[in-house]
């Protein structure tokens, strides 16, 4: 009886490892920035909000920026180790 060897599917590995990926992202970002997982997506649909001490204004949203963006670096390199 010969055995069938199991080869790889790189489309498969490459498309659970994007969704994968978007949903580690947002569970970094929600355990460094002490988000729930509402507020991660608040923010993504914000960019700006009314001023509560300036009636008429909008201020932008504090995002802390960089750190966001070394956890995207730090997901894009465990996908690409992945490959």
């Amino acid at each position: 009886m010969q055995t069938k060897s199991i080869e790889k599917n790189p489309l498969r590995d490459l498309f659970y490892g994007f969704s994968e990926s978007t949903t580690k992202f947002r569970e970094k970002v929600c355990e460094e920035c002490n988000w729930s997982p509402s507020t991660f997506y608040r923010k993504i649909r914000e960019d700006v909000r009314p001023d509560p001490n300036r009636p008429g204004k909008m201020i932008k949203i504090f995002s802390p920026a960089e750190k966001i963006k070394d956890l995207a670096w730090e997901i894009q390199q465990e996908l690409k180790d992945r490959l």
